[in-house]
């Protein structure tokens, strides 16, 4: 459930800063700062004033599992874990009921720090302190010590959600999925607004997580073969990461205006979302901002194309082709060190 906090900080705008900056600083959005200071010219805010800004907050319900479902931690926190849990298979009319979902951690012996309802409601289970079980086998390209030992790493986030017919097979029989209503299908707009702010404090409290798609990953990502979750309708691209923003296009808006409002460029947004620069935008059009970041390396994996290492970091295989002077169609060899941008 989201909150706002009692108290309403002040900035003073610095010289060449912009709303994106400043959004990103106080965790919040660019739309809530013009909102709330009635700002007429977004593009340009003159240094030296001074704007208020509404923080926001994520209240957490308290939900913790017993002590034999978790372990001491003992290893530094670099990766967050989205998973997706229902009781579908057991009650498909009604996939999303809280008890049932915890007796199923109770029973499995498994668990998650995070559980995100489909209101947004955001529950612990276990402590950060503390290693929970969610992750189990798996591997991670770059992170060759991590094998088989994630928990210990990371922490766990279960959004009550359902994939595809295909994805809930390891779950369930297909035939219990003709009782799942269309809307229980997939993820809600509230779980990616409490899963954003969540992530927000995670990483305040853990700088060793880089807000990038190699420090959070899905599951399915981890247990490749093995586990299917968040699976295909989690929407990487409303997950706020280093190298990207999503715009929903608002009436009367220009390519030129939302490039100026992020401090980017026309031609910057249009090769992200292959769009030509003089294109007309259409309202409620989700445009992906290119926000820059430091350069990083990567060496590929057997099985890599350019696409998926895109989507790992949350960067397009335009720009990422681009970035090692390659076709976004050429073939890639393990062992061959590609440039992140």
């Amino acid at each position: 459930m989201l909150g706002r906090g009692d108290r309403m900080p002040a900035h003073v705008v610095q010289p060449g800063e912009t709303l994106w900056q400043i959004a990103q600083r106080y965790h919040t959005s660019v739309q809530e700062i013009i909102e709330a200071n009635h700002i007429q010219q977004p593009s340009f805010i003159n240094p030296g004033t001074i704007l208020t800004i509404s923080s926001r907050q994520i209240e957490i319900s308290n939900l913790y599992l017993p002590p034999q479902n978790s372990r001491p931690r003992t290893e530094p926190i670099t990766h967050v874990v989205i998973h997706f849990i229902s009781n579908a298979g057991s009650n498909p009319r009604n996939p999303y009921n809280v008890q049932d979902i915890y007796r199923i951690f109770l029973n499995s012996g498994v668990s998650s720090h995070y559980l995100i309802g489909r209101n947004g409601e955001v529950y612990r289970l276990v402590g950060e302190n503390r290693v929970a079980y969610h992750a189990g086998r798996g591997s991670l390209p770059g992170f060759p010590a991590y094998e088989n030992r994630l928990n210990d790493y990371s922490i766990g986030i279960e959004l009550m959600a359902i994939g595809t017919r295909e994805e809930m097979l390891p779950f369930f029989p297909a035939e219990t999925y003709e009782f799942i209503s269309p809307s229980d299908i997939g993820y809600t707009d509230a779980q990616y607004r409490s899963l954003n702010l969540l992530l927000d404090e995670i990483i305040r409290r853990h700088p060793a997580i880089v807000r990038d798609r190699q420090h959070i990953v899905g599951h399915d990502e981890y247990a490749t073969g093995r586990r299917t979750d968040p699976g295909s309708l989690f929407d990487w691209s409303r997950v706020r990461v280093i190298g990207q923003y999503v715009h929903t296009v608002r009436r009367g808006e220009t390519l030129w205006g939302i490039a100026q409002r992020y401090g980017t460029s026309v031609n910057a947004i249009a090769s992200w979302n292959n769009l030509n620069p003089n294109a007309v935008l259409k309202i409620g059009q989700r445009v992906l901002i290119p926000i820059k970041r430091r350069k990083t390396g990567y060496v590929v994996q057997p099985g890599d194309s350019l696409w998926k290492i895109s989507k790992k970091f949350g960067i397009s295989i335009n720009a990422l082709a681009s970035a090692n002077k390659l076709s976004q169609t050429a073939p890639l060899q393990p062992g061959q060190i590609l440039t992140i941008p």
